[in-house]
Parts: C-alpha cells; structure tokens; sequence
C-alpha cells in the first residue's frame, strides 16, 4: 500500500497533466485507464486545496496625495487607509509578502 502523501502527489499532479492535456475529463480518464469517478474525487481535493491557498485577494496599494496615509484598495472595493509611519510602511509590506 502506498504512503498516503505520496499517493496524494501522484494524483494532484495527474490532475495538472489533464489540466496541460487539452483533453476534456472523460477522454483523459479512458486514455489513462483512471475510473472517472476516482479522477473526480481527486479533482474535488485539488479544487478545495487551491481555494484553501488562496483565501488573501490581491490588494493595489497607493499612497494618498498628502503622504500622510497609504491607501490599500482591494480588488472587491474595499479600502484601508494606514497612517504614514515607519511602522505602518513594515506592517503593509508584511501583509503583502505573507
């Protein structure tokens, strides 16, 4: 029996080949002999999984024309304005690199 985490490696990378196939999901299953039900179960892990990893939106930060605050505007609309200190500067750049 395999280890569990390297049978989950094989499986997410199945799923990135039929991803690059060009291939519709049947058509991959019967070619590489993997029961379509088995290929959508690993399919419903791969989509949890990089929906999971992608919980942060991209933000677009500005900084207001004053220089006295940096404004953050996220790609729904919100806003957050931080005031302009060392601190802050840390703290946003912080927040974009996690």
């Amino acid at each position: 029996m395999q280890n569990k985490k390297v049978q989950r490696e094989q499986m997410m990378a199945m799923i990135d080949d039929w991803q690059t196939s060009g291939l519709n999901q049947r058509t991959y299953c019967a070619a590489k002999k993997i029961g379509y039900s088995t290929f959508h179960y690993w399919y419903g892990l791969y989509r949890k999984k990089k929906t999971e990893t992608g919980l942060f939106l991209p933000v677009k930060v500005m900084s207001s024309i004053s220089n006295e605050h940096i404004t953050i505007i996220g790609v729904s609309g919100i806003k957050l304005e931080v005031s302009l200190t060392e601190k802050s500067i840390g703290f946003v750049k912080q927040l974009l690199l996690d």
